[in-house]
């Protein structure tokens, strides 16, 4: 199924529309000291997205930050961008000359196409659908990124807590590869999953 959204590359023209963009309506802390994963993810694209996408730009790693739009504002949005050869080691997998790897950096769909407690998410007519749209969407524009490679590896770090990315990655044949994240993140609830595009 797909959604009656626009697909479109953000621009900086974007920046105060961003911060309209809601994917949780939880708060920012759980408990004392935790930040909430839901919270960070919206804050990446209410705040940095922009200005990370441009300096990926500015650096040659050819960052994209892409939103669907439909009559309420943003739907969803996703970012990727190109690794550096010298950041291949982080993702613990040998890639062969001539196949670029770019990072899935964040993903997310409006609170109001997520899919709500005991529905199966990704069935057509859910909302939970959006979210494989979103994902196979993403795929699509990274695969474009580099028409005339033979393979793209295309990988992304996701929070344990987060089972419903887990679960939807898993759906659209993405592995995990790792757990635990080495440094400099060195953070122990990411996990790195990764998909090879032919």
């Amino acid at each position: 199924m797909t959604h009656d959204v626009k697909w479109r590359v953000a621009t900086k023209d974007d920046t105060r529309y961003m911060q309209s963009f809601t994917c949780t309506s939880s708060s920012k802390r759980r408990g004392r000291t935790e930040v909430s994963f839901e919270y960070e993810v919206q804050a990446f694209f209410r705040k940095f997205a922009i200005p990370q996408v441009n300096q990926a730009k500015n650096d040659g790693l050819d960052g994209r930050l892409v939103i669907a739009e439909d009559e309420k504002g943003i739907a969803a949005a996703y970012a990727h961008r190109l690794l550096e050869p010298n950041e291949y080691r982080e993702i613990g997998v040998e890639v062969p000359p001539g196949c670029p790897v770019r990072e899935l950096c964040f993903l997310a769909v409006a609170e109001r196409y997520r899919a709500p407690r005991g529905k199966l998410p990704g069935l057509s007519f859910t909302p939970g659908a959006m979210a494989d749209e979103s994902v196979n969407e993403a795929l699509w524009d990274i695969k474009d990124r580099a028409a005339e490679s033979p393979r793209v590896y295309v990988t992304g770090l996701v929070d344990y807590r987060n089972a419903a990315s887990m679960r939807m990655l898993t759906r659209n044949g993405f592995d995990e590869v790792s757990r635990g994240c080495p440094p400099p993140k060195g953070d122990n609830r990411l996990g790195r999953w990764m998909r090879i595009l032919r």
